[in-house]
C-alpha cells in the first residue's frame, strides 16, 4: 500500500534519479585541447578527469611573459599546458576563469590547430575572447556574451 510517507520518498528517488541523469548529460560532450593556463584553472578539472590528461609546465617564452605579467602580490605562478579529452562544461569555466585574470590580457580559442589550442594572450583585451575558425575567420566575444553554447559553435559541437 502507499502510504504518503512512501509516496514522498518514492517521489525524492524520482527526482533525484531525473536530475542526476540530467547533469551526466551535461558532462557528456567532451573535446580534445590544448589550453596554457596558469596553475589556478586546474582547480577546475576534477582529480579522476586529470589522469587521463597529460599536465606538464609549460617553459615556452610565451609563458614566460604572462608569467611575468602577473601581479607581484601574487605568488610565482606555474604556467601548465593541459591536454586531453576535457568535458565542454570544464573547459568553459576554464575559459571564464582565465577571463577574471585580466594581467594576461585575452583569451585565443584557435580551432585552426588540432587539437584546438586556448591560451590567454597579452595582445588582446582583457575580458575579451577572441576564436579563430578552421577557415581563418576570427570573432570576437566580451566576457558577458562568452557561453558555453558560443564554446559549442567554436568547437563544432552541436
Amino acid at each position: 500500500m502507499l502510504t504518503r510517507r512512501r509516496l514522498h520518498i518514492v517521489t525524492m528517488a524520482l527526482a533525484a534519479m531525473i536530475l542526476s541523469r540530467r547533469a551526466v548529460s551535461e558532462q557528456g560532450d567532451t573535446v580534445m585541447v590544448r589550453v596554457r593556463a596558469d596553475e589556478s584553472v586546474r582547480a577546475i578539472i576534477p582529480p579522476i578527469a586529470q589522469e587521463n590528461l597529460k599536465i606538464e609546465p609549460d617553459q615556452s617564452e610565451d609563458a614566460k611573459e604572462l608569467a611575468r605579467r602577473s601581479p607581484e602580490t601574487r605568488a610565482a605562478p606555474i604556467m601548465l599546458i593541459i591536454v586531453g579529452a576535457i568535458a565542454v562544461t570544464q573547459l568553459a569555466q576554464m575559459i571564464r576563469k582565465m577571463l577574471r585574470q585580466v594581467y594576461y590580457g585575452g583569451v585565443v580559442i584557435d580551432t585552426h590547430s588540432q587539437p584546438p589550442n586556448v591560451t590567454s594572450s597579452p595582445r588582446i583585451p582583457a575580458d575579451t575572447v577572441f576564436v579563430i575558425e578552421a577557415d581563418g575567420k576570427t570573432s570576437r566575444y566580451t566576457h558577458d556574451q562568452f557561453s558555453l553554447d558560443v564554446l559549442k559553435l567554436a568547437l563544432q559541437l552541436k
